[in-house]
């Protein structure tokens, strides 16, 4: 889920129970400003698989 508000406790809450990934406006704006992937932002997020494919 992602806002460029604040999340309130009940929505914290159901998120935890439903494993979702919340962006905040602050983490909105650090991935925003391009310095740092997704994924090293959301801790639970692992980073992308290198490809497979042979080119």
């Amino acid at each position: 889920m992602l806002t460029n508000d604040r999340f309130s406790k009940p929505a914290l809450e159901f998120a935890k129970s439903q494993s979702l990934h919340l962006v905040d406006r602050q983490l909105l704006a650090q991935w925003a400003s391009g310095s740092r992937p997704l994924w090293e932002l959301l801790e639970s997020v692992p980073p992308p698989r290198k490809s497979t494919l042979l080119s």
